[in-house]
């Protein structure tokens, strides 16, 4: 006795992987910016994508856009950061940002500051594979992260960002494997505040010329 082989499965039906729906979420963010799609269509169309888990569902999300479509040939532009062991990463100043970065180092510094980055996406994802490092992510102020994928053995995370109700652009969504040491999100650091002038150069009151000491 034969068994029966299984049904051929359509293209619509295939899986989609991360790097598809976050393909599908830089064509919407470009849709947004052109005026093609309002903040409000993009907003549920990116969680939509987000939530996708076949190829059908993303492609209804882009058929009414012009030059859209889905390719699975076609990959996302992706930066790989990777250091030897004991060796530094840093990102800091300008530097463009594609929607996936992946992070791979064993025992050295890491340091990825979004503060003048330029984001291609308004959604960027931080894929960890780091131990032994206390990797560091500077967010700017209106942005916003989240790191409900992010596993971490024998360290935590310092979440030093304000959390806000609504998504901020960029929203980082850092995920993978981190382990030995904490991974920190914070804020750009603020200037430290520093004493007036000294006495000798306070001006006198009207006419702007220095107080001068007197002898005793």
């Amino acid at each position: 006795m034969t068994s029966a082989s299984p049904e051929p499965v359509g293209p619509g039906d295939l899986r989609v992987s991360d790097v598809e729906r976050e393909q599908v979420q830089q064509f919407l963010s470009r849709a947004m910016v052109a005026g093609l799609l309002t903040p409000a269509e993009y907003s549920d169309r990116a969680a939509a994508a987000l939530a996708a888990r076949v190829r059908r569902d993303l492609e209804g999300l882009l058929d009414d856009l012009p030059g859209a479509s889905l390719h699975a040939e076609r990959s996302v532009d992706v930066l790989d950061l990777q250091a030897g062991v004991g060796g530094s990463i840093s990102r800091q100043g300008y530097w463009r940002v594609p929607p996936l970065v992946r992070v791979h180092s064993r025992a050295g510094r890491v340091m990825l500051d979004f503060t003048d980055a330029e984001c291609t996406a308004p959604v960027v994802a931080i894929e960890l594979a780091t131990q032994l490092c206390s990797p560091v992510i500077v967010l700017p102020e209106h942005a916003t992260a989240d790191v409900d994928d992010l596993r971490i053995a024998a360290g935590k995370v310092r979440d030093e960002t304000v959390h806000r109700r609504e998504r901020g652009t960029p929203h980082l969504v850092v995920r993978g494997r981190h382990s030995l040491g904490d991974v920190v999100l914070r804020h750009p650091r603020k200037p430290r505040w520093r004493p007036g002038r000294r006495r000798s150069d306070v001006t006198r009151e009207g006419d702007g010329t220095p107080r001068r000491g007197t002898r005793g």
